[in-house]
């Protein structure tokens, strides 16, 4: 005995097809680096919170008004220029900048003023940018011939003493050259004495204050 053929009432429209979106219900663009390519982080923090946490590099006072501060690697505690060796690239990929006072994030290439999408950020306002044609060295030395010296300064421009964070994170990638040593530089924040480490120490007591304190490490970072 065959069974009642009838006719359904079709409603909606089937599976929704989200193929030709990007990255749908993703809140990040998310990173991947290549076997020659590792992080830069460039960050600042100007606070008055007490006590003062000044075993982190990166983290400073306030700035006074019409003063400037410098972005600090994170990896290492020494404040910019930040130093891009001869064979290698740096590509800024996202910044994120926020204060209470107006001010001021300039981006110098071997003491040049490069221009940047905003000039002077209202106080209040917080900017953050996952770039998609990101400032990278290589449009201006396009085979890494030399070292360049990429210098990132914060200018209050407030009529208060600004507060704040500042960072920008990038990609250093090597171009045709070897790697890079598997040491680095540090900067103690109580003495300003240099240290070699191996890298990715992060926390590192001074030999020559005794004094202990922190950096940051990327090295092992292949994927976020």
């Amino acid at each position: 005995m065959m069974g009642e053929i009838f006719t359904v009432e079709t409603r909606g429209i089937g599976k929704p097809d989200y193929s030709k979106e990007v990255s749908a219900g993703r809140e990040r663009a998310g990173l991947t680096l290549k076997y020659n390519q590792s992080m830069v982080v460039l960050a600042l923090i100007c606070t008055d919170i007490v006590p003062h946490p000044y075993a982190i590099s990166w983290v400073k006072d306030l700035i006074p008004i019409a003063g400037s501060a410098r972005l600090i690697d994170i990896s290492t505690g020494q404040a910019t220029p930040y130093t891009v060796p001869k064979g290698y690239s740096v590509e800024m990929i996202q910044k994120a900048f926020g204060g209470n006072q107006d001010n001021e994030v300039n981006l110098y290439y071997d003491g040049l003023y490069i221009v940047q999408p905003n000039t002077t950020l209202s106080g209040g306002t917080y900017v953050y940018e996952n770039t998609v044609a990101a400032y990278t060295t290589l449009t201006l030395d396009p085979v890494a011939a030399a070292a360049h010296l990429i210098d990132v300064l914060v200018v209050n421009r407030g009529g208060a003493a600004l507060r704040g964070a500042f960072t920008m994170t990038g990609i250093l990638e090597a171009v045709g050259t070897k790697p890079l040593p598997d040491t680095k530089d540090c900067q103690c924040p109580f003495c300003h004495h240099l240290q070699t480490v191996k890298k990715g120490t992060t926390v590192i007591k001074c030999n020559n204050c005794g004094e202990t304190y922190y950096v940051q490490d990327f090295s092992h970072i292949r994927e976020l």
